[in-house]
């Protein structure tokens, strides 16, 4: 299968909540959900694993988003948040809120409304900030 073919086939949606479309990456990786995974968080582990994937994997879930323990979760992205990044866990929030269907659309409307997708979300301050931004393209 060639690159195009996986993205097209794949969701597109990450374990973490991040939206693969609009990765920086996203012209050559297929996402974290396939086997050409170049995820840029993923590959700053020695054995190139990210724990989100890794989590929701041993948990047998679609994604953080479906797991009870994702508000308190500090596990891989999520233990970023110190470092004020948001956007990850605010989209899972959302996701769990509204559903994946809901969360590509809304991105997508954010982003054609000229919000910087992650940096907007993550210069909101906090993870409720960065989901009422979200929440605000609804």
């Amino acid at each position: 299968m060639t690159l195009d073919e996986v993205k097209s086939s794949t969701d597109r949606v990450s374990y973490c909540g991040h939206h693969c479309t609009y990765c920086f990456l996203a012209a050559g990786c297929g996402g974290c959900r396939t086997d050409m995974n170049y995820c840029s968080f993923a590959g700053a582990f020695e054995d190139k694993k990210c724990p989100n994937v890794e989590c929701c994997r041993e948990r047998g879930i679609d994604g953080c988003y479906e797991c009870d323990d994702v508000v308190v979760c500090k596990k891989g992205y999520y233990e970023n948040e110190d470092k004020g990044e948001y956007v990850a866990k605010a989209t899972a929030l959302f996701i769990r809120k509204y559903g994946k269907e809901c969360y590509t659309a809304t991105l997508g409307r954010a982003i054609d409304c000229g919000e910087d997708y992650p940096r907007s979300f993550d210069e909101t301050g906090s993870v409720g900030n960065a989901l009422a931004l979200l929440e605000k393209y609804l």
